[in-house]
């Protein structure tokens, strides 16, 4: 477990198990309610701490099995409703409560915590990042995330089956990540963090070329 960031109307931790995979709790500072974003294998740690929290809702940010293998054991702890796309919610068992809509633009709010979804297929048909924002939409001082699965990565997007799939993870990359401010901090579903200008200059030098038509699988901006 480590804490990622500390504000004025929440904190965020991450928690590693599975396939190096990163789980996230985001809690509110005012009522200690939260949220857990994505369910890996071996979630003991994200257990522990989101069970002396109030925990109000499970986000997916896609319906790969490293990212649902905990499902059971999360669901089993904390009998609330999940927000995974529609086409990727095949991952999850029939009897999942997956009753939060989570199309383009719908905001869940927990406490403080206003969390917007985004529809970014590609990486899968349901891939879905969500976007954590101030509830005060003109309160700058808070520090906005967007937790982004395996869509996108430092240096690059996440892994493609085919060109056209990676062609929508690049339409989606740039209809609902890159047009996001500078200073949004990206939390992956893997690895490091970034940030959408570092992300943004990145992207710059892999769209001044021409796109090979047969490019997909693992891609590097670079």
């Amino acid at each position: 477990m480590s804490n990622v960031f500390t504000g004025k109307y929440w904190s965020i931790q991450r928690f590693i198990s599975g396939f190096s995979n990163n789980a996230f709790l985001i809690t509110c500072n005012r009522t200690n309610k939260s949220i857990i974003i994505d369910n890996p294998a071996d979630p003991n740690e994200l257990i522990k701490a989101a069970s002396d929290t109030e925990v109000e809702a499970i986000f997916i940010t896609h319906g790969h099995r490293d990212h649902v293998e905990g499902y059971e054991d999360v669901s089993g702890s904390f009998d609330v409703p999940i927000g995974v796309g529609q086409d990727d919610r095949g991952s999850l068992p029939d009897s999942a409560d997956t009753a939060i809509d989570v199309a383009t633009g719908n905001t869940t709010f927990v406490g403080d915590i206003a969390l917007k979804s985004m529809a970014t297929p590609g990486h899968t048909p349901g891939s879905t990042c969500y976007l954590l924002e101030s509830p005060e939409s003109k309160d700058a001082g808070e520090q906005a995330h967007v937790f982004t699965g395996d869509t996108l990565f430092p240096g690059g997007p996440g892994k493609s089956s085919s060109h056209e799939a990676l062609k929508q993870i690049l339409s989606s990359l740039e209809t609902h990540i890159f047009s996001l401010p500078d200073s949004v901090a990206v939390l992956p579903g893997h690895g490091d963090f970034t940030t959408i200008a570092d992300s943004k200059q990145e992207y710059a030098v892999f769209t001044a070329k021409p796109l090979d038509p047969s490019l997909y699988g693992d891609v590097a901006w670079a």
